[in-house]
Order: structure tokens, then C-alpha cells, then sequence
């Protein structure tokens, strides 16, 4: 690694953001400086440095009061080591902190004279910075004027709330990458465009009060809106709600957050800690743990697709992300490699976010030219260049047709079809489709090692299994690449067959909301692409009509864990009753099912948004939150009855289970 090359990069950084054309987001840059900052020794130059230095499209302007940084920490054990370090530097056994919201927006300052707004300055480097007062003048929750003659300075947080983040995408064409950049764009904007969706919270004024905790209520008594403040003096209640924040509280606030900011509440123990590299050794920032990371691209693989798609995928130096280490990430597309100038030695910004794929999602350094692949890495035959997207369109590659008999047997749960076993079966000659797996017959089976009687019945009896299905979910096994489940649904209830699916046309669809000329022409197209490995399928499988019941025309969602039933049980109940089950909320949800309404999930909060806006706007909230209990009298059942049902079930297929979950398990 070459520290000076990445130093240098960042400097360029600083550069292109003082001529406001950025090379790289907000936390590009923030990782690459965190990365590189670990190796610099304690008396560079480069460590006290803070924030940008000011662009010049804005009047420079220094601060009356110089505005630092913070030092940071990502864990628990941190927190508890910062405490203990804090009060031992004080030299007592206890004293009171507070705890507030980290706010995720851009820092500044606001200066009063003679109770009238003055000047409000970013932080640009620390000691000089932007006078936006312009701009300044329509943001929201910021007074312009005070019942205080005297000069007042103040410090806050400009940002945008989720709700208004919303409509400015709508409004700028999806310009803007989260709330944190529109924030700080619309901030600097010249003509003073979209300003009203700024709003400023405070957490800071020059105040002579004895604590912290002060300064918050002096700010709410003048008008200012000001950041939520708790009060502690035992660590663990620190830690406890650091944790009930992070794991709980952060998506349901109205804004971004990342992290939260602990500090001294004394004023007079903060100026005797004092203040180190620019920054002050009586507070730190409580840093969430990142779902993002910087590494470096050690090379490019390439995976092939059900549909043929050639993904590359970088091979990153292994970096630890959210409790696990991370050795590769998808780079989407070629057109993105391109466009990114990513190749091998690149710094790149990598994200992980639950269960999905890490992915590349910025790049902080560029790399060595990558030139496109001309032969599929899988059967070696000739690619198609989209322009994006690099396509293997050979019927005869292994990769590509057993990935999709691998998604099909996803889609039906069809539990214990390996990975493994698809490629045995396909080496051995015996499947080259979807629809060769309902061909097969115990004798194509003999002389397969690993493959026993007991193993190769319980095959058969899968199989039988998903020998009957629903036409929406049929067509989403299918594997089209711009049908989701909710457009098989959309497809099936104005369709009703597949014969008649095929015969659909783009202006068809578009007649269904949501549809425009482009979606619509990609489900079309998707679904004629597929029609042979239809008609293949539809000889061994039959289509079973929709059942009509007390739920025929609902959607309902499901967020947490339920106690009597999993969530594909669930999912089959609602189907048999008529209904249709979604995996996400939105307005045309009719109920929610969770066993704690009050809890900080997504669902539940999103719920809640729709609903409040509803009653906002003088109508009804259209989404039900109801509870286990509930949802089976909905289903005509009860929550004993489904619990002795599994109580019977479990106890019937003792010693059973384990051999269906193991058949023909990778090793």
C-alpha cells in the first residue's frame, strides 16, 4: 500500500471539493482518510486538519469560534475504555455525560448581531468557511431573529428529513445519492433552489452556563430546534442505550443518523481535558458499526447468470465488515467498471447490508485499465455487448443453465438440491433443463456415487411436491429478469392464463398502474423469452386455480417472527384464503402482521408513515396492524389451534426431518 499515493488522493479530494465538482462522495472520502490517517505518525500536519477547505463559489468567511472534529469509537469495549480514560484524566470516580444524536448532515455555524441573523458559515477547514446566508435565511427551524441583543453564536446541523428527501428526488430526477449529499448540495447552491427542505438542529451556543446539558435548554427556550439529549452517570446505561439506538431506535427517526456524540456535561472538566489535534478530549463520536468499508481490488472474476449475464465481481483484499471478513464484492456491470475507471489496485468502497451481496458502491482510487472479456468464462463461447452488459447467449453453457435450475428450485423451496447435486446430474449427462428434472426416472440415478435408495426416493417425492403450483409463482420460478412476484400477480389478475400472458402487449401493461412504456416492454419481452422452457415445463406441471376465501382480494405483510407458524407456512395460508402476500409495505397493503407493533422495524415504521400521512390528509389509514392472534381468525383458525397442530407435526416427523434437510447437501 502506498500511503503517499492515497494522501496524495486525498488531497486531490480536497481540491475537487473546494471547486465544487467532487470525485467522490462524502464517505469515500471519509474512509479513505480514516485508512490512511491510522499510518501517518502523530505529528503530521495532516492529522489536525478538519473538514475541507471552503469552495470558491461562496464569500470566505472565518468562524468567531473555531469549529474541530471529533475522535471516534465503533464499539462497546471502546466506549467503556474512553469512560474509564475520561475519568481518570479528571481524576474522580463519576461524573454526569450526556448523549446525543449524531446528526448526518453538514456542520454550521450561525452568528447573531443585535438579535438578527448575521452570517451562517460551513465548517469548511475549521477556521474559515462558506457564507451561505442567503441560502441560510429559508432554512427551516432556524430563527432569524432573537429576544437577545447581544452577540450569539450557535452550532447545529444542517440536513434533510427522509420524508423530505423523498421529494426533492422527485423533484431533481433522483439527483442526489442520500439526505447527507442533498443536504450539503442544496445547501451550496447558488440560486437558492430547494432551500426550504433544509432544516438546522442545534446542539451548541456561546452560553456561559456551567454543563452541556445547559446549553440545550437555553437553545429550546430562543426558538432553535435542538438535538435529543440524555442524561447518564453509569457506563452501562450509556451503553445500553448506544445499543437500543443502533439496534432499534435509528430507523424510525425522521432523519438520518450516524452515530451518536458522548460527552463531558461540565463545561469546566471539558476545558480541563482540553482539546488535542483539533479535537476535543472531552467528547468523542459513538460511531455505528459500519456496513460499509474501504479495500483494495486484487483482481476481476466473472460469474455467469441464469439469464446469461456476465457479472464481474472484484476480488478485494480481505477486510472485516459487520462481524464477518469480506473477500469479494459485485461490481455490478462492465459499463460501471468503465465509468469508475476500476481495475486491478483500485481503492473501492465496498457495502453490506444484511443478507445482500457485498457490492462495490464508490471508488476512492483508480486502477489498472480492465479490458472487457470477448468469450463467456464458462463454456468459452462468443459475448454480446450491450453497451452495459456483457451476454452469454450459448443454450449448451453449464454455468448459465444450472444456475437456472438452481433458481428454480429456490423459488419452490425445493430443500436439499444442492449446488452440488445440479452439477452432478449435469455432468453426468442426465439434466440440461428445468424441465429435464421431471423427466428422470430411478434408473437415471444408478451408478451415481453419494446417491442411495433412501436419497433418490426422497427426490422423487420432492419432485412430486412442486408437481402443482399457482400460476404467479410458476412464472416468477420462471426466472425472468423484470418480472418480480408482484408483477406475476399483476399478471395473473388481469390476465388470468398463460396462454393468455403470452399474447400481452407493451400498451397492455401499460394500462396497469405503475407500468411505463420501458417496464412494460421488458416483461414482455421477458416473458416471450421464456416460452419454450414454458411449454416445457406445463407437461409435467399442472396450474392450480386461485382459491377464493375470506381474504380474496387482500395483501397482507408479515415483520417479525411469528410463534405457531413459519413464515412459508404463513405465506400458504394466506394464499389458500384467497389473498396475497407481500414482502414489503406500501399503500395498497391492507394489514400488517407482527407480534410487536411497537417495536423500530422497518415494516412497522414504514406502516406507521403511510398511515400518518393518510390521517394527515383527512382519510383513514389504509394498512391494519393487527397481531398473530389476529391474522388466524382472519385464516379462520386460532393460535392454540395452529400451536398443537406443530406440537403434532414436530412429534410425527422425528427423525424424519433431518433426512429431507440432507439430501444431497454440498459436503
Amino acid at each position: 500500500m502506498d500511503i503517499n499515493k492515497l494522501l496524495q488522493r486525498l488531497e486531490e479530494a480536497d481540491d475537487a471539493y473546494t471547486n465544487g465538482k467532487p470525485i467522490m462522495t462524502d464517505l469515500a472520502y471519509d474512509l479513505l482518510k480514516d485508512k490512511v490517517l491510522k499510518f501517518l505518525p502523530p505529528d503530521h500536519p495532516r492529522i489536525a486538519k478538519v473538514g475541507h477547505a471552503p469552495s470558491s463559489a461562496w464569500p470566505k468567511e472565518t468562524h468567531s469560534i473555531f469549529m474541530g472534529s471529533q475522535n471516534k469509537v465503533c464499539t462497546v469495549d471502546a466506549i467503556r475504555e474512553w469512560v474509564a480514560k475520561t475519568l481518570k484524566a479528571l481524576g474522580v470516580k463519576k461524573t454526569r455525560f450526556i448523549l446525543q444524536y449524531k446528526l448526518d448532515g453538514f456542520s454550521l455555524g450561525v452568528d447573531y448581531l443585535n438579535g438578527k441573523l448575521s452570517k451562517a458559515i460551513t465548517r469548511g477547514d475549521g477556521t474559515i468557511g462558506e457564507n451561505i446566508t442567503p441560502n441560510a435565511m429559508m432554512f427551516r427551524r432556524l430563527p432569524t431573529y432573537l429576544v437577545v441583543g447581544k452577540g450569539v453564536s450557535v452550532r447545529g446541523e444542517g440536513l434533510i428529513s427522509k420524508e423530505n428527501y423523498a421529494k426533492i428526488q422527485a423533484a431533481t430526477g433522483d439527483h442526489y445519492k442520500n439526505p447527507r449529499n442533498a443536504a450539503s448540495g442544496i445547501s451550496r447552491r447558488l440560486d437558492g433552489s430547494h432551500s426550504k427542505y433544509v432544516e438546522v438542529v442545534t446542539y451548541d451556543i456561546n452560553a456561559k452556563v456551567q454543563n452541556e446539558s445547559d446549553k440545550v435548554k437555553v437553545l429550546e427556550q430562543l426558538g432553535f430546534s435542538v438535538v435529543e439529549t440524555f442524561v447518564f452517570e453509569d457506563v452501562q446505561e450509556i451503553v445500553d442505550k448506544y445499543i437500543e439506538v443502533k439496534d432499534k431506535l435509528r430507523p424510525t427517526l425522521p432523519y438520518d443518523i450516524d452515530g451518536l456524540v458522548l460527552k463531558v456535561d461540565s463545561v469546566e472538566q471539558q476545558e480541563k481535558l482540553g482539546i488535542k489535534d483539533n479535537r476535543p478530549e472531552g467528547q468523542v463520536a459513538l460511531k455505528f458499526d459500519s456496513d460499509q468499508a474501504i479495500t483494495v481490488v486484487l483482481s476481476i472474476a466473472l460469474q455467469v447468470g441464469r439469464t446469461g449475464k456476465i457479472t464481474p465481481v472484484a476480488i478485494l483484499e480481505p477486510v472485516d465488515l459487520m462481524g464477518s471478513t469480506v473477500t469479494k464484492a459485485t461490481l455490478h456491470n462492465f459499463a460501471y467498471i468503465e465509468e469508475n475507471q476500476i481495475g486491478i489496485g483500485s481503492e473501492v468502497v465496498i457495502e453490506k447490508k444484511g443478507d445482500i451481496i457485498p457490492q462495490v458502491v464508490d471508488v476512492a482510487t483508480t486502477g489498472e485499465e480492465y479490458k472487457k472479456p470477448t468469450k463467456c468464462p464458462s463454456c468459452g463461447g462468443p459475448l454480446e455487448d450491450d453497451g452495459t452488459n456483457m451476454w452469454c447467449f450459448n443454450p449448451g453453457c453449464r454455468e448459465r443453465e444450472t444456475n437456472r435450475i438452481a433458481y428454480w428450485i429456490k423459488v419452490l423451496d425445493m430443500k436439499g438440491f444442492s449446488g452440488k447435486f445440479i452439477l452432478k446430474m449435469w455432468d453426468e449427462g442426465k439434466v440440461r433443463s428445468v424441465g429435464d428434472l421431471y423427466k428422470l426416472t430411478t434408473d437415471d440415478f444408478v451408478g451415481i456415487d453419494g446417491l442411495g435408495d433412501k436419497k433418490v426416493k426422497a427426490f422423487f417425492e420432492i419432485l412430486k411436491s412442486t408437481s402443482e403450483m399457482y400460476l404467479d409463482k410458476f412464472i416468477v420460478a420462471l426466472g425472468i429478469p423484470s418480472v418480480s412476484s408482484g408483477t406475476a400477480e399483476d399478471l395473473v389478475k388481469h390476465f388470468k392464463t398463460w396462454d393468455a400472458i403470452l399474447s400481452v402487449t407493451p400498451e397492455d401493461m401499460m394500462k396497469i398502474p405503475g407500468y411505463a412504456d420501458t417496464s412494460a416492454r421488458a416483461v414482455c419481452s421477458g416473458v416471450r423469452d421464456v416460452r419454450d422452457m414454458a411449454e416445457e415445463l406445463l407437461k409435467a406441471i399442472r396450474i392450480k386455480e386461485k382459491k377464493v376465501g375470506a381474504l380474496t382480494g387482500k395483501t397482507i405483510c408479515i415483520t417479525g417472527a411469528l410463534t405457531t407458524v413459519g413464515r412459508k407456512e404463513a405465506e400458504k395460508m394466506i394464499v389458500d384464503q384467497g389473498g396475497s402476500f407481500k414482502n414489503s409495505v406500501s399503500r395498497d397493503l391492507d394489514y400488517l402482521v407482527t407480534n410487536d407493533p411497537n417495536s423500530g422495524s422497518g415494516k412497522n415504521a414504514e406502516a406507521k408513515k403511510v398511515n400518518d400521512l393518510a390521517i394527515k390528509a383527512g382519510n383513514p389509514p389504509p394498512i391494519k396492524v393487527i397481531s398473530e392472534k389476529d391474522f388466524m381468525a382472519l385464516v379462520g383458525t386460532t393460535v392454540e389451534a395452529k400451536a398443537e397442530e406443530k406440537k403434532e407435526k414436530e412429534k410425527k416427523d422425528s427423525g424424519v426431518t433431518l433426512v429431507y434437510n440432507n439430501i444431497f447437501e454440498e459436503d
